[in-house]
């Protein structure tokens, strides 16, 4: 795919950060200074990847663009080995390669690999921290461990939505070995150790940084943050957005101004009109937004599978791709329900529950929680759809198996 200026929007802060972080090794957006303030608004993950780009330019002249571009490619092809990886700790063989088929099929994920944003990068990372997790609960290895806590800490270096998931991983795992008793008895420990510390390690890491390096003047997560749930307070924000990106009069806009950056001010505000209407917010929340996260269509970008204007589409050059694109568009929902029917195995609780579903079940639902609760727009559920897959089979087989099940007793029923 081509995109028309691929650096714009939120792909421009990122090329800013990485050229600061080459030419003056500090991580800031300012533009034109020669001396960059430090600011934390942004993850460090994505534009650190943009600026081993750069460096690699310099020493070789290698594009970096073009570099960025067949890395992700790459990267989005491991997901989809990964998915198959992990797809075979529970699914049965011919089963584990239809979430791949998914992964390597979706127009969404093959889409966002074209962009310089976060999802593909983020993607591969947190899938690879819970394969290399799942793989240390069945053969407790502490390098393994520590592997998984690492990428779990450069997932979050990506996206920091994802900071409570290798803790309650672990808690999970802890409470699942504590019941089976070809578990170590030490194994939550280990979890504890050498996953968790080298997670943590990065966490801190990154956040001493931001306190001694960041001036109280300049922009921070926790400002980002608060936008997001003041944008995501309102339900008709991205109707007057997609008219006018900068409309004054855009509620959102107007409740920056009122709240002048105040947590506090802004909960008073929300509770305030929770009250005054409950169930306009009960239905935004509790249902419009988790069905806005994972729907199909771009909100915030250019609309469908793109977020950037195209100059030229894989789906306009090949009827192939277009057929794949039309099979999957028609999938989605009906993926996206199997998905969600599938807790009905995990909270039923049976001796033959396979563990790892859980643990993409405890990922979904976190991460999907807290975008509810700031901002939702499908883009950001991308990098979630493998996992997304591999519950929506994980359904379709359980189910396949209960049929079979009920078949069998229904002929030596007839048999008798």
């Amino acid at each position: 795919m081509v995109i028309d200026r691929p650096v714009r929007n939120d792909s421009i802060h990122y090329v800013q950060y990485a050229n600061n972080l080459v030419k003056y090794y500090t991580f800031s957006k300012d533009k034109g200074n020669v001396s960059p303030e430090p600011d934390s608004f942004w993850a460090p993950g994505y534009p650190a990847f943009i600026a081993a780009s750069i460096i690699i330019e310099d020493k070789t002249g290698i594009n970096a663009y073009i570099l960025i571009m067949y890395s992700q490619a790459v990267l989005g092809a491991l997901t989809a080995v990964l998915t198959l990886l992990l797809g075979r700790f529970f699914l049965k063989q011919n089963w584990s390669m239809i979430p791949a088929i998914f992964v390597s099929l979706s127009p969404h994920l093959i889409s966002i690999g074209s962009y310089l944003l976060t999802e593909t990068l983020f993607s591969f990372l947190f899938l690879a921290a819970i394969y290399s997790f799942s793989s240390s609960f069945f053969n407790i290895k502490k390098w393994l461990l520590s592997v998984s806590g690492l990428l779990f800490g450069l997932s979050y270096l990506v996206n920091p939505v994802m900071l409570f998931t290798p803790i309650l991983l672990v808690l999970a795992a802890g409470h699942i070995s504590s019941t089976q008793k070809n578990m170590l008895s030490t194994s939550i420990k280990q979890m504890l150790i050498f996953c968790l510390i080298p997670f943590f390690v990065v966490v801190v890491a990154w956040s001493a940084r931001n306190i001694i390096s960041v001036p109280p003047s300049q922009s921070s997560s926790s400002d980002r943050l608060l936008t997001n749930l003041v944008i995501g307070s309102h339900s008709n924000f991205f109707d007057i957005w997609r008219a006018n990106p900068r409309d004054p009069r855009n509620p959102a806009t107007k409740d920056n101004e009122t709240i002048k950056g105040s947590l506090t001010a802004f909960v008073r505000l929300l509770s305030a009109r929770i009250l005054e209407n409950p169930g306009h917010y009960a239905k935004w929340y509790l249902f419009d937004k988790p069905i806005l996260l994972w729907g199909w269509n771009i909100i915030v970008g250019y609309g469908d599978i793109f977020i950037y204007p195209l100059i030229s589409s894989l789906y306009d050059q090949s009827n192939m791709a277009l057929a794949t694109y039309s099979i999957m568009k028609s999938l989605h929902y009906c993926l996206l329900g199997f998905a969600t029917l599938g807790l009905y195995f995990i909270l039923k609780k049976t001796a033959s529950t396979p563990t790892i579903p859980i643990f993409l079940y405890i990922t979904l639902i976190y991460i999907s929680a807290v975008y509810v609760i700031t901002q939702s727009e499908p883009r950001y559920s991308i990098a979630l759809r493998p996992e997304m897959y591999l519950c929506a089979v994980f359904f379709i087989s359980k189910t396949y198996e209960h049929v079979n099940i009920l078949a069998q007793k229904g002929r030596l029923y007839t048999l008798d």
